[in-house]
């Protein structure tokens, strides 16, 4: 799972230098043949994604969801979400009291398991 999360940082990352490249050269068409440079095409905002937030967690129940498995859903309803979108998100949920975090997982508040203690705390070495 981290290979992929670091392969698509890499990839988002590229994809930037590219946008960057990619006004640069519309620039240079433009002053070369004389005629308005073209503009990349513009962000826009996107819609708000703290709604699909709330119901991909109300629709995971009690399996929850991890960070990266909220993101990927919100990316396929909303691809203009921005980066770090749907991260900040869950986290300000979880500040609010909606959601719960544990185990690596978010649970919205109704469906968090009941047991307080970690679930890594169960986890024991064998020797």
């Amino acid at each position: 799972m981290k290979m992929l999360e670091a392969e698509l940082v890499r990839v988002r990352t590229e994809i930037d230098k590219l946008r960057v490249e990619e006004a640069l050269l519309l620039k240079m068409l433009g002053k070369m043949s004389g005629a308005p440079a073209l503009a990349p095409q513009s962000r826009t905002r996107s819609p708000s994604v703290k709604p699909v937030v709330l119901d991909i967690m109300r629709e995971a129940g009690f399996d929850g969801a991890t960070t990266a498995e909220v993101d990927d859903i919100v990316r396929q309803k909303v691809p203009t979400v921005a980066k770090d979108t749907v991260g900040s998100i869950l986290s300000r949920l979880k500040s609010e009291g909606a959601l719960v975090y544990w185990g690596e997982r978010y649970y919205e508040k109704q469906f968090a398991p009941k047991d307080e203690q970690n679930p890594f705390d169960r986890i024991r070495a064998v020797n």
